[in-house]
This record gives C-alpha cells, structure tokens and sequence, in this order.
C-alpha cells in the first residue's frame, strides 16, 4: 500500500512541475510581413544577468531558426520583450497512512506534507513599434528545476523558450 502511495505522489508531483504555457495574440494582425527582430531588456536590480543573457540569445536562436533577421531596435518589425519573475511556492498535500491490523482494527492516520520549491514566470512579448501594440504575449511558468551546470542551465532556458514561441508566426 506504501508503495502505490508513494508512486501516485511521485506522479503527482511530476505532473504538477510540467511547463505551463499560455499565448494570447491580436487575431486582426498580419504576422506574415514580420522579416526582422530586436530583442530587448532591462535587467532589474537583484536578476541575473547571466539567465537574461541566456533568455536573449535563446530568444534570438529560436527566431532565427523561423527565418527572421536580428536588426537594431529603431529597424526592426517586431521587438521582442521579456520580464523574468521567481516566486517561492508551498505546495501542500495530505497523506493517509493505515495503521492496526484487520478490517475493524485499524484507522487512517492523515498526515499533512509540505513541498517547497521556486517557480519561474516568463513573460515574451512581441511589440510592433509601428503601430505601438503588442501583438503576441506568451507566459511560460514552470517549476524551477536546478541545473549543475551552465550547459544544462543554456540547454533548460532554450527549450522552455523554443516551446513559448513554437506557434510564434504561425498565428492566424
């Protein structure tokens, strides 16, 4: 019993630290006249450069990737904006545990856990500065998952953004 229990908390947890992605977007603009980009932020006071940075680039691969070309702010079609948030969660849950022996002589014993861990909130947004609109918004939260290295740190950002913008021009 201890056993499944532990499995259906595991798979819980598991599910619950999957990537959360939510795309809003003007349905009246014509995203196939977008040829060139810029990214742009502004690093607040206490955030890592070293994650902006990364964030950035990802953004620039990934957009590269879909056939656009990276050009000054003042040039470009679409400027890119993100803002980085981290929130520390509490996740709490209850497990029953039965305890006795037989049928009628046992009872359920609840006990409340507690689960502690960081969420991030990325927030992308595509601005044409022609029209002074932002013309596609993706929020991407996820639990933060703790990297040993900057490789795995790089390859995390990347595909958490490669994921925000894969319908990126694709809209409608």
């Amino acid at each position: 019993m201890r056993y499944i229990l532990t499995f259906f908390m595991a798979l819980f947890l598991t599910a619950c630290s999957t990537l959360q992605t939510e795309v809003d977007y003007d349905e009246g603009y014509d995203f196939s006249k977008i040829k060139t980009f810029a990214v742009v932020h502004k690093v607040k006071e206490g955030e890592s450069t070293l994650v902006a940075d990364r964030i950035s680039e990802a953004i620039k691969q990934t957009l590269k990737q879909k056939g656009l070309k990276e050009v000054s702010r003042d040039k470009a079609d679409v400027v890119m904006l993100f803002h980085l948030n981290v929130q520390n969660k509490t996740e709490i849950y209850t497990d029953y545990q039965m305890v006795g022996y037989g049928r009628y002589g046992g009872m359920v014993i609840s006990t409340p856990r507690s689960y502690n861990y960081d969420e991030g909130k990325l927030i992308i947004d595509a601005y044409d500065p022609k029209i002074n609109k932002t013309i596609y918004r993706v929020v991407l939260v996820d639990e933060i998952k703790h990297k040993k290295t900057p490789q795995e740190r790089k390859e995390y950002v990347m595909e958490v953004v490669s994921k925000g913008l894969k319908d990126f021009l694709a809209t409608k």
